[in-house]
């Protein structure tokens, strides 16, 4: 990783082609939904992981750590997901020193073959690396559901675009598009 902070965050042409290119500011990304860290380099505080933790994330809050920018610039989300990418890196190894402290023996657990969702509908969200994906399923006890909807976190994000990209010159768009960090299959729906 120290590596890759040198090459690029180092790099004096990178940062003068991404600092004040393809600002967002934070009324654009509550109105388009946008989160993780292109939402946090443009200031908005927000991190499931945090604010509402799941699974092991409460028992690792004196490693997490939420990075925030304000500049909402490509440099600023490239920051954050730099930083993030770090502090992912400060959480595994928080895991495995957890997993070190476990007493031996074995650690499976016996699932029945089919698992049947109970009848009703529910919604659940995580925070993944690049933002919010959100779950709403609707069963009726059987052994599919009757409906499962996903919004994930590049079809939120790339939404912004639309604001940032008309009248922008090809190279800025290039550094905007890069700065995305979005999944094509995320956004194919």
């Amino acid at each position: 990783m120290d590596t890759f902070d040198r090459l690029v965050t180092g790099n004096e042409i990178f940062r003068g082609r991404t600092r004040g290119v393809g600002v967002l500011d934070p009324a654009t990304v509550q109105a388009y939904g946008v989160s993780g860290p292109i939402a946090r380099a443009s200031g908005v505080d927000f991190d499931l992981r945090r604010d509402e933790p799941y699974l092991a994330y409460g028992e690792l809050q004196d490693t997490l750590q939420v990075v925030t920018r304000t500049d909402g610039d490509c440099l600023a989300r490239f920051e954050v997901l730099l930083e993030q990418a770090h502090n992912s890196l400060d959480l595994a190894d928080a895991c495995l020193d957890r997993l070190a402290d476990l007493p031996p023996g074995p650690v499976n657990q016996r699932l029945p073959k089919v698992l049947k969702a109970p009848e009703g509908a529910t919604y659940a969200w995580t925070e993944n690396p690049l933002g919010l994906n959100g779950y709403y399923l609707v069963s009726k006890g059987e052994k599919t559901p009757y409906r499962l909807k996903l919004r994930s976190a590049s079809f939120n994000n790339i939404q912004a675009l639309t604001e940032l990209l008309p009248g922008t010159l090809v190279a800025d768009m290039v550094a905007i598009l890069g700065s995305f960090f979005f999944v094509v299959g995320d956004i194919d729906k």
